[in-house]
């Protein structure tokens, strides 16, 4: 059941089937100051999400019912914003890339300490609320638009409908633009702190935002890759195939 909403609290969805687990993270939560509501499966947590609407979730990916690979692709359908934060038991690489290529926000590996869930759970917040102050708000190139204020992309005056770790890395890539970022340095100010060896969320997260803003039908790519040192952004002019006009 989920708890009334107060408008001086976020609200948090936990998403698990281990009643003890489920329990210990709904009131770590409790006492950092978010209001919670726990789904104990995967059809219960579709149906609190279209009617609590929270404002993140903290998801288990083994459900009775609909697991939460499901529950992924189901939200980023209609809620392709709302901060989702994996609980994960097995430590393996595929798992990790399919649930982050997907679209989850962030992913944590039992056991986790409760403040490290907290600040990964604050992060994902501040990225969907505000992607940083102070700075011009706005970027355009090609036929690219940034609208930082409003949280907005925009690709040959289509919105494109990027999560809010899609919109960082691009805000990233556009602070820096024309230069190349490394690896390391994307994840650091993505994720925060150093990446593991032979980690690719990177690379899985450059790609979801080239399926949103390269592969589109807009004349440009923007997302290139220098190789041996990282990414940029860029506009380049896609090659059509001779004889082909482009209306």
């Amino acid at each position: 059941m989920s708890t009334p909403r107060d408008p001086n609290r976020r609200t948090v969805l936990v998403v698990e089937d281990d009643e003890s687990t489920a329990q210990a993270v709904a009131w770590h939560l409790a006492k950092a100051g978010y209001a919670t509501s726990v789904a104990r499966d995967g059809l219960a947590a579709l149906t609190t999400l279209k009617a609590w609407q929270p404002d993140a979730v903290v998801l288990n990916l083994m459900l009775p019912h609909a697991d939460g690979w499901a529950i992924i692709r189901d939200v980023r359908r209609w809620a392709p914003n709302l901060p989702i934060i994996v609980m994960n038991a097995r430590p393996d690489e595929g798992e990790r890339l399919e649930t982050l290529t997907l679209g989850a926000d962030d992913l944590l590996r039992k056991p986790f300490s409760a403040r490290e869930l907290v600040a990964r759970l604050d992060t994902a917040l501040r990225r969907a609320e505000v992607l940083g102050e102070g700075d011009p708000s706005e970027v355009s190139m090609g036929d690219l638009e940034i609208d930082r204020d409003r949280l907005q992309v925009r690709v040959a005056d289509e919105v494109a409908p990027l999560t809010p770790l899609e919109t960082k890395l691009l805000w990233i890539l556009a602070e820096e633009k024309g230069r190349s970022l490394s690896r390391d340095e994307i994840f650091a100010r993505v994720w925060g702190g150093d990446r593991p060896h032979g980690d690719r969320s990177v690379d899985v997260l450059v790609r979801r935002l080239r399926r949103k803003v390269d592969e589109t039908g807009g004349r440009y790519t923007y997302v290139q890759t220098e190789h041996r040192v990282g990414y940029r952004l860029e506009a380049i002019a896609k090659a059509f195939p001779v004889g082909r006009r482009r209306v």
